[in-house]
């Protein structure tokens, strides 16, 4: 049986659906309903009423361009699709199983395949000032160069010390290299906002914010359905690639030529334009991944021991070491086909 106080939380939400509470699980966000009309999914989201409605909104422009490789979402009783509270938001879903997935393809061109066709889908450019251009590159260059503050800030911290501990060694052992991909992801940034200047506008898509496999479901069928588009925005397509792939990154044990299948399916659906490629390369330099490693270093260094960090910082490494060379043989690849093209 499920605990009361579970069921004096939750009934509040679910009578505004005429559902009766008889079970309910945990699956991280989204509690798994049990009730006399079948199995239910509830997502409890950090979003504000504003987030909220602008989900919805999300939600509702994809089913009007016919997209519909996602989790819907079913309205209440009164025809609201969410129902908020200061700062929380609550969703129901139809509770959709997990197939095992048996396809010859890796699960992440699956989905690349779908960030493509959204993208194709809601692809709108528009032509900015020169001001918009410059407040978004700047903005951007700004951030990135707070970040590569704290990255040395822990260098020489960790260089001023009589004792260094294994993760200020192994961090210490490969930072100059993270500095030398952050002016490379700064080279890229400016490529981006020279070529943006120079055409006076750039391209935005609708971008899922968070695709990964962690927010995906596969049918019987092998088929990628969506979810979580909690954090989606009009945005440039290479943010959205390049938060894939950040996620991806952990799950494969991906080469060169897996990465290529990924964009040469994404490319099927819509091709990224030289900005956007640019600006790409600048996302997946930027070593971020281990800066995140370094902050979680310092907020949980007394709960987890010493080795968990060092491991994952080295993961890590070897992550935007692998992500450097990716890069690189891109660019050769892109080169090689644009000789080809001028040859024919």
């Amino acid at each position: 049986m499920t605990d009361r106080s579970l069921i004096d939380r939750y009934a509040p939400i679910l009578f505004h659906y005429d559902l009766y509470l008889e079970h309910i699980e945990h699956w991280g966000k989204v509690k798994q309903i049990q009730t006399s009309r079948g199995m239910f999914a509830l997502k409890e989201a950090h979003m504000n009423r504003q987030q909220g409605e602008m989900f919805v909104q999300v939600m509702r422009k994809l089913d009007r361009l016919g997209y519909h490789q996602l989790i819907p979402i079913i309205p209440t009783k009164y025809g609201e699709y969410t129902l908020s509270t200061d700062d929380r938001s609550y969703y129901l879903m139809p509770w959709i199983d997990d197939a095992p997935y048996q396809a010859r393809i890796s699960r992440e061109e699956k989905i690349v395949e779908q960030l493509g066709v959204i993208h194709r889908l809601t692809a709108k450019t528009d032509e900015y000032p020169k001001e918009t251009i410059e407040e978004a590159y700047q903005a951007l260059l700004q951030r990135w160069e707070m970040r590569r503050l704290e990255l040395e800030r822990f260098a020489d911290e960790a260089e001023g010390r009589t004792y260094i501990s294994p993760f200020q060694l192994t961090y210490l052992t490969h930072v100059h290299q993270m500095l030398l991909m952050v002016e490379d992801a700064k080279r890229h940034l400016k490529n981006w906002y020279d070529i943006c200047l120079e055409k006076g506008k750039y391209r935005t898509v609708l971008c899922h914010g968070k695709a990964s496999r962690k927010h995906t479901i596969f049918n019987q069928n092998g088929d990628p359905i969506l979810f979580n588009f909690e954090r989606a925005s009009m945005d440039t397509p290479a943010r959205d690639l390049a938060l894939f792939c950040r996620q991806s990154f952990a799950y494969n044990l991906w080469d060169e030529e897996e990465m290529l299948r990924w964009f040469g399916t994404y490319d099927r659906n819509i091709s990224l334009l030289d900005e956007e490629k640019e600006l790409l390369f600048g996302y997946l330099c930027f070593p971020e991944p281990v800066l995140f490693s370094l902050q979680l270093y310092l907020q949980q260094k007394q709960e987890k021991p010493e080795l968990y960090h060092v491991q994952r910082l080295e993961k890590r490494f070897h992550m935007m070491r692998k992500v450097h060379r990716l890069k690189g043989y891109l660019i050769k690849k892109e080169e090689q086909t644009a000789q080809f093209e001028q040859q024919q």
